[in-house]
């Protein structure tokens, strides 16, 4: 299974998406409301062709440039922080998700843990901070339950906490859709999984912006 790190433009590290993968539930994956399976096997991950990757805003399909057909987040505006902080540790109480952060490679998912992926924001920093896991009891499978308002909140490193609140879902998002990691004008918080051990298969996507 091929591998890739990730490429310098402009002096700026632009990275593939990680696809994190894991079996399809009986019924063909998961949904916006569908319930999990309650265990899950171990989880691979794959790549979308480097041929895929373009430069950022360059336009072509394929490329980092923001999704015509999904607006941009709002709501976060200028961040109350002043400045980025690393997370490390994200909390969904609801969804039953409390596990640590620490900085991915653009690779592999670690286990029990949520990367980071290389080159995107931080908390504080007014744009796109994001984040992948499996798709595994005790990692991100409850994601696919995650529901319109949920509360997310990121432990900072400086002893602070940063709330979001879920905007958007997801569920199918195409296996190459490299426009979800660019960077976004307002501070957005966007978590990834996967549905299937299949390379191609949609993400699942969910979506958070700044809580007010």
């Amino acid at each position: 299974m091929s591998r890739r790190t990730g490429i310098l433009l402009g002096g700026v590290a632009v990275i593939l998406i990680a696809a994190i993968a894991v079996p399809l539930a009986l019924s063909g994956g998961p949904s916006s409301s569908a319930a999990p399976p309650s265990s899950v096997a171990a989880a691979a991950v794959s790549f979308p062709p480097a041929s895929a990757l373009a430069p950022v805003g360059s336009g072509p399909p394929g490329s980092l440039a923001p999704s015509a057909s999904r607006p941009a987040a709002s709501g976060g505006g200028a961040s109350p922080l002043g400045h980025a902080v690393v997370a490390t540790r994200i909390v969904i109480a609801r969804l039953g998700i409390d596990l640590p952060i620490v900085e991915g490679d653009g690779v592999d998912a670690p286990l029990y843990k949520v990367a980071h992926y290389p080159g995107t924001a931080w908390p504080g920093g007014g744009s796109n901070i994001y984040l992948y896991a499996h798709a595994r009891d005790g990692m991100f499978l409850s994601l696919w339950n995650a529901k319109l308002g949920d509360q997310v909140v990121l432990d900072l490193a400086n002893g602070a906490q940063r709330m979001y609140v879920v905007t958007e879902i997801m569920p199918k998002v195409p296996w190459d859709d490299m426009a979800l990691l660019a960077p976004t004008p307002h501070e957005q918080l966007t978590l990834q999984t996967c549905t299937s051990y299949q390379e191609t298969a949609p993400r699942f996507v969910v979506i958070a912006v700044p809580q007010t």
